[in-house]
């Protein structure tokens, strides 16, 4: 393999790095539909190289590799996760997703003089399973936004909301002066929720991008709009007492911290699961 055929398979990887972000953001995707969907991407970019005819599909799997890595950086330099944890079994993903592409790159790109539907059953087979999955991938994503119903969130798992939980109460517990256990762990809970959305590095280029256009953005780890800068420790101080504010209200009596959590943000899913995960701890 020559250079450009190693670079074809990091920049690949990164772009489906980004695609599967994207649809895990928005449908909390699980480990098999985004297995699927990689394995859909491979087949995609392989035609695209039949079709323009150029050879790279011979390790087209590689992506898989470089996807890996991807993962493994952003993971454990950006988001503070441990990639490596037993629970979130990424590892035997990442063999398994390997193993499968290297056989889909043998049998079904490698023998072949076309990957796009034109030609043997066994691809077209294939092409018209990946289909199916993908109208019904949509179409159940489609029905559960609309149930409100839910009770159970997986943007983050519990281990990952505690050990960010700890992280950031140390951190920040400093500037904070509140006795109320329930006030003080919604704070938490926007703050994790926040954090792992805009994580500190991404944070970086928006107070760059402010500084140069200084239009009004969402600033800090709290996310808070704002016309001016403010560091991490104001925006903490300035939804705490926004959050203060909502608490106190009397018209408030029963389930205080759930009620808040729903009048300050949209996202209150994923806010009340990390918010019941800490209150636990």
């Amino acid at each position: 393999m020559g250079i450009m055929s190693w670079i074809t398979y990091l920049f690949c990887g990164f772009i489906l790095f980004i695609i599967l972000n994207v649809i895990n953001n928005k449908y909390n995707i699980t480990k098999i539909e985004k297995m699927i969907i990689s394995i859909i991407f491979m087949m995609i970019i392989s035609g695209i190289c039949f079709r323009c005819a150029l050879n790279y599909t011979d390790n087209i799997f590689i992506i898989f590799v470089f996807l890996m890595i991807i993962e493994i950086i952003y993971s454990n330099y950006i988001l503070d996760r441990d990639f490596f944890d037993k629970d979130s079994r990424n590892i035997e993903y990442y063999i398994l997703l390997i193993i499968i592409g290297f056989i889909v790159n043998q049998e079904f790109i490698n023998n072949v003089t076309e990957v796009f539907l034109t030609g043997e059953d066994l691809r077209i087979v294939l092409w018209f399973l990946s289909f199916i999955f993908v109208f019904n991938f949509f179409k159940d994503r489609k029905i559960l936004e609309k149930k409100d119903n839910l009770n159970k969130s997986n943007f983050m798992s519990e281990e990952a909301i505690l050990i960010s939980f700890v992280k950031l109460k140390n951190q920040f517990n400093n500037i904070l002066n509140c006795d109320d256990k329930d006030l003080t762990n919604i704070l938490y809970s926007i703050m994790i929720y926040e954090n792992n959305k805009r994580s500190k590095i991404m944070r970086s280029f928006d107070y760059i991008k402010f500084r140069f256009t200084g239009t009004k953005s969402r600033l800090g780890i709290m996310q808070v709009e704002s016309d001016k800068f403010i560091s991490d420790s104001e925006s903490i101080e300035i939804v705490y007492k926004n959050l203060e504010t909502l608490y106190n209200k009397k018209n408030i009596k029963t389930n205080k911290a759930y009620e808040v959590i729903k009048k300050y943000t949209n996202n209150n899913l994923d806010i009340k699961f990390i918010f019941d995960v800490i209150e636990k701890f």
